[in-house]
């Protein structure tokens, strides 16, 4: 399973069996599943905290699939974004109940994170030397957009501080504090502003279970004063939000598609869009003054209400209150299931920031490291959370 998360970004290496598309992270995936529940069966916590949420998530996209205008589009999405990561989840919320097994599959996210930030700083670091860095679309090595960079990269971010903060290892801590400094340079190259805002709250967020969060705060914002203070790109990209008039206002562009998409959805409330249905659906609801391609509402719940209809929308709210819980409860937990709780909660926080004007789930890779990320904590806290139950 450590092997899968490692090659989560590789899911952008895509080809055929015949006529089923797949992707190099699907093959290993499936794999380490069926490996894994092979293993561990007896040892699977088919109830927990998340297992009625993330049952009714599935059942929700399962009929939104039968109802989007694309079948074969949607049961694609179905598997990889729903059904594989939950599977996943599962097999690996019993391979993290044991503290070394916890550490491999972190191990596994460390690898992918590495991956993503150096190639993705790399090019950036390129066109920063030849000058043809351009702040509006910054250029990737993975992925279709620099946005989906800070979208991978957040959620291990929030949990690789909170182990350099708060691991009671030593090297475990210096390991981190790198990966973490590698994810924040490569989410503050990929100019996302939401990006930018999420990583200041989810370091916020760790600091403020220690006792070096005066300096943490002090620091965040004399660095981000320095960076406004300095650098007329990241000044620009920050004043254009407040000029309703200008063309890269992207504030103003994402009001005319909410606006869109909350119409579409008043009139189809129950099924959304569909599964891979938002383009269709949206079509004789778009603001003609939108101009960007409509690949989905950029919300997190207006995403999972197009996509998965009210249900799945419900179905998500619940299971982020259940990371809250699991991650309330964790905080109670000894060391390492404490240090793990504060990840999560900043991980949460992190998904909610961004997931205001973006989807941070909607992707083979995030959905993947979204689960893990959700189960890791979970297994490493289950006793405590047996306990209370």
């Amino acid at each position: 399973m450590a092997l899968a998360l490692a090659l989560a970004p590789a899911y952008v290496v895509r080809f055929h069996f015949g006529a089923l598309p797949t992707t190099l992270l699907e093959i290993v995936l499936v794999g380490a599943i069926a490996a894994g529940l092979f293993a561990f069966w007896r040892d699977l916590a088919w109830r927990n905290p998340y297992t009625w949420p993330a049952l009714l998530l599935l059942l929700a996209a399962t009929i939104d699939t039968f109802v989007a205008p694309d079948r074969r589009a949607a049961a694609g999405i179905w598997k990889a974004y729903f059904v594989e990561p939950v599977a996943a989840a599962l097999v690996i919320e019993a391979i993290a109940r044991d503290r070394a097994r916890a550490r491999l599959l972190l191990a596994g996210v460390a690898v992918a994170v590495i991956v993503s930030s150096v190639l993705n700083t790399a090019v950036d670091g390129v066109a920063l030397a030849t000058r043809t860095f351009n702040e509006v679309t910054p250029q990737v090595a993975i992925y279709n957009s620099a946005n989906a960079t800070s979208l991978f990269l957040e959620p291990p971010a929030a949990f690789a501080l909170a182990i350099a903060l708060h691991g009671d290892d030593r090297r475990e801590r210096l390991v981190a504090a790198g990966l973490y400094v590698l994810a924040a340079i490569a989410i503050v190259l990929s100019f996302s502003r939401l990006g930018w805002i999420a990583l200041l709250e989810l370091t916020l967020c760790v600091a403020a279970f220690s006792r070096w969060r005066a300096w943490v705060l002090g620091g965040a914002a004399a660095a981000a004063a320095l960076a406004m203070a300095v650098s007329r790109s990241v000044r620009h990209r920050v004043l254009v939000e407040f000029d309703p008039n200008a063309p890269d206002n992207t504030l103003s562009l994402r009001l005319r598609l909410w606006r869109s998409a909350l119409s579409m959805l008043i009139h189809h409330p129950v099924f959304g869009g569909g599964l891979s249905g938002f383009r269709a659906a949206i079509e004789q609801y778009r603001d003609p003054a939108y101009h960007e391609d409509l690949i989905y509402p950029h919300n997190l719940f207006l995403d999972f209400w197009s996509e998965t209809g009210i249900l799945g929308l419900v179905a998500f709210v619940w299971i982020l209150v259940q990371v809250f819980r699991v991650g309330r409860r964790g905080l109670s937990a000894g060391p390492w299931p404490r240090t793990l709780a504060i990840g999560l909660l900043a991980m949460l926080l992190a998904v909610l920031v961004h997931g205001l004007g973006d989807v941070p789930y909607f992707k083979n890779d995030q959905s993947l490291i979204f689960w893990a990320l959700l189960a890791i904590p979970l297994g490493a806290a289950a006793p405590i959370i047996r306990a209370s139950r």
